[in-house]
């Protein structure tokens, strides 16, 4: 398993670097080992210290340790896939935000009370394909996604399975 580690840091005394994760103190390193590290793990996973159970290593600026024996690809492999989830996890929070602050309900007016009288007393109450009587809707002929207007002279009414049938399509 593999866990950041915000406790951890070096830590300098007397021209020298230790190794810290919380109480725990680690042998000394030399400077040039530290710069070493520091160079290296902007690249690869570097391991830090060690002790019976774990092992530390510093990635990106970040502290990491593990119990698994995982070596530098897989503690890569392991964070970076811990960043694509958090980057994924974000959008998914922003998408939302914006989703729930655009206003609820219809992107487009509804049809006038008005025309849809003169529709339906136009077309006699019936689906002006098959006839039916059951189920009518108001039907766009060129569809609204295609500059159709809502005037009466672009609407029809259709029973709800001929007005599946016609889709979207002219």
């Amino acid at each position: 398993m593999l866990r950041e580690d915000p406790h951890a840091r070096f830590e300098t005394a007397f021209l020298r670097r230790r190794f810290v994760s919380g109480r725990r103190e680690f042998r000394p390193i030399s400077s040039m080992a530290h710069r070493a590290i520091l160079r290296e793990q902007e690249g690869l996973p570097v391991p830090v210290a060690e002790d019976e159970r774990r092992t530390w290593w510093m990635f990106r600026g970040r502290f990491f340790w593990e119990d698994d024996g995982l070596d530098h690809d897989e503690v890569m492999a392991l964070v970076l896939e811990r960043e694509r989830r958090r980057r994924r996890r974000i959008e998914r929070a922003k998408d939302m935000m914006l989703a729930e602050a655009e206003p609820a309900g219809p992107r487009r007016a509804p049809v006038p009370e008005e025309v849809r009288r003169a529709v339906f007393r136009r077309d006699g109450g019936r689906c002006a394909v098959c006839g039916s009587d059951e189920l009518l809707q108001f039907d766009h002929v060129i569809p609204v996604a295609l500059g159709g207007s809502s005037a009466a002279e672009n609407l029809q009414l259709l029973c709800a399975p001929c007005n599946r049938d016609k889709g979207a399509s002219l």
